[in-house]
């Protein structure tokens, strides 16, 4: 099968990497020149492997047969679907996003199919070709339009361990409430997921963002009890969130996917919530 990775971060690297090892035919789309020629030259690394593929800043190179993989923050989506409206209208997207603010846009696109996705692991981007992950990556996905069984490849894929949701929106949001107690923080103080149970201090941010969520979405305390959230931290102490990971290799943090969703969604306001949102806004203008 082929795929077109839109997006050179965590994520996208990371896919492309697990796609080209499973024997996919693999485009990646990034942003800026040099990382696009520093993949062409060196490929994408992992510790001592190297996957050899080819990148574009172009979403004209991109096979009108591929899957096309969106992995790119809310901020650079609009000027990208413009463009796949126009160069790439037959193909089938998924978009696999930290994040529901993407899912109005998703919707009004003229493309027959789309899905969404998520991807649990834990990749952290080194450079603008080199990444690092120890656990086995865990694809669920689901249709958000078209028919399901266009995207039957990706569940039989080796490139990763998969399942296939009929209501991938309920599965993004039960996702959405938990990285939205861990990645604001975590990435706001530079601290692992396990800091947030184990400082004292960190640990009352945590439990006070925990009970203003819970306000404004009671039904967080069914999809992510705060026991839950903190024994998955505990478990796995030295994980890095996605935004901390981004904001450590200089690369976008999907704050407004993330973080504005909940705002725009929640009928209350929430003071601790907006606060983070507009500090790493501000972090975000000056890097």
């Amino acid at each position: 099968m082929k795929y077109a990775i839109i997006g050179a971060g965590a994520t996208g690297l990371l896919t492309a990497y697990l796609l080209k090892k499973a024997g996919h035919e693999v485009q990646v789309i990034a942003q800026h020149q040099e990382q696009s020629s520093l993949i062409n030259k060196r490929g994408i690394i992992h510790g001592k492997n190297r996957q050899q593929l080819t990148a574009y800043t172009d979403v004209e190179q991109i096979d009108p047969d591929a899957f096309i993989m969106l992995t790119i923050n809310y901020e650079e989506l609009q000027p990208i679907l413009r463009l796949l409206k126009i160069r790439c209208p037959s193909n089938r997207i998924i978009f696999l996003q930290q994040g529901m603010l993407f899912l109005e846009k998703a919707r009004n696109l003229p493309h027959r199919h789309i899905a969404a996705a998520l991807l649990e692991t834990d990749c952290v981007k080194w450079s603008g070709n080199e990444i690092s992950f120890s656990k086995a990556a865990q694809l669920t996905v689901g249709s958000l339009k078209g028919n399901s069984e266009e995207f039957q490849s990706l569940l039989e894929t080796t490139a990763w361990k998969s399942v296939w949701v009929e209501q991938i929106e309920e599965q993004l949001f039960e996702s959405q409430l938990f990285n939205s107690l861990i990645d604001p923080l975590t990435a706001m103080m530079k601290i692992r997921n396990g800091e947030l149970i184990t400082n004292p201090h960190a640990y009352e941010l945590f439990r006070n963002l925990y009970n203003e969520l819970y306000l404004a979405f009671p039904e967080i305390e069914r999809l992510q009890p705060i026991e839950k959230v903190a024994a998955a931290c505990a478990a796995e102490p030295d994980r890095m969130s996605t935004m901390l990971a981004d904001r450590l290799a200089d690369d976008a943090m999907e704050i407004d996917g993330l973080m504005l969703y909940m705002l725009n969604r929640s009928k209350l306001e929430l003071p601790l919530y907006k606060a983070f949102y507009h500090l790493l806004k501000t972090i975000e203008v000056q890097q």
